[in-house]
């Protein structure tokens, strides 16, 4: 267990990071203090209405990335235990959402350190939570890819195995 906990705990705090980011949303939208009414005009349509339009989305964003961070801890499991994880296509599908979800901050990063080379200041260091948050993010997808790979190597380390096995059993006897 803790040797899952040791390779995980940056997905885990993305993940409560994101149900933390949800309750602010919804907190958010019910509250009472929404824009003050024009005082020229009435308003186009109510804020609460559109509010939880966006707390709909979010939530929908939250319920497939908690399945895809689920998907890649069933996949460190399997791995650590060296157990046989066949890749399906909600599998597969769920690990290119981890993917899609990781790799924007790897091509944010190496814009952002290309900048600083060149002497530019892009680097808040004001807001720590959102600075935390984005260094964090740059964790699923390597854990991902590497995971695939050890499951790869694992995989295929079972099949040669396998098939040494059945050779020596088939060949007749001197």
């Amino acid at each position: 267990m803790f040797q899952r906990l040791k390779r995980t705990w940056p997905l885990l705090l993305l993940w409560l990071d994101l149900i933390y980011s949800f309750i602010l949303n919804i907190v958010a939208s019910i509250s009472m203090e929404q824009t003050p009414v024009p005082r020229n005009s009435l308003p186009v349509s109510p804020d609460i209405a559109f509010s939880w339009l966006q707390v709909i989305a979010n939530g929908g964003m939250v319920f497939i990335l908690s399945l895809a961070f689920r998907t890649l801890l069933q996949l460190n499991r399997a791995v650590q235990q060296q157990q046989i994880w066949p890749l399906t296509l909600l599998r597969t599908a769920a690990l290119l959402i981890v993917l899609a979800f990781s790799l924007p901050a790897w091509w944010q990063w190496s814009w952002a350190l290309w900048s600083l080379a060149h002497g530019q200041l892009v680097i808040d260091w004001h807001n720590l939570h959102y600075l935390i948050v984005s260094i964090l993010l740059l964790y699923p997808a390597p854990l991902c890819l590497r995971l695939l790979w050890i499951r790869s190597r694992q995989q295929h380390s079972k099949t040669d195995s396998g098939s040494s096995a059945e050779s020596e059993n088939t060949q007749p006897p001197t």
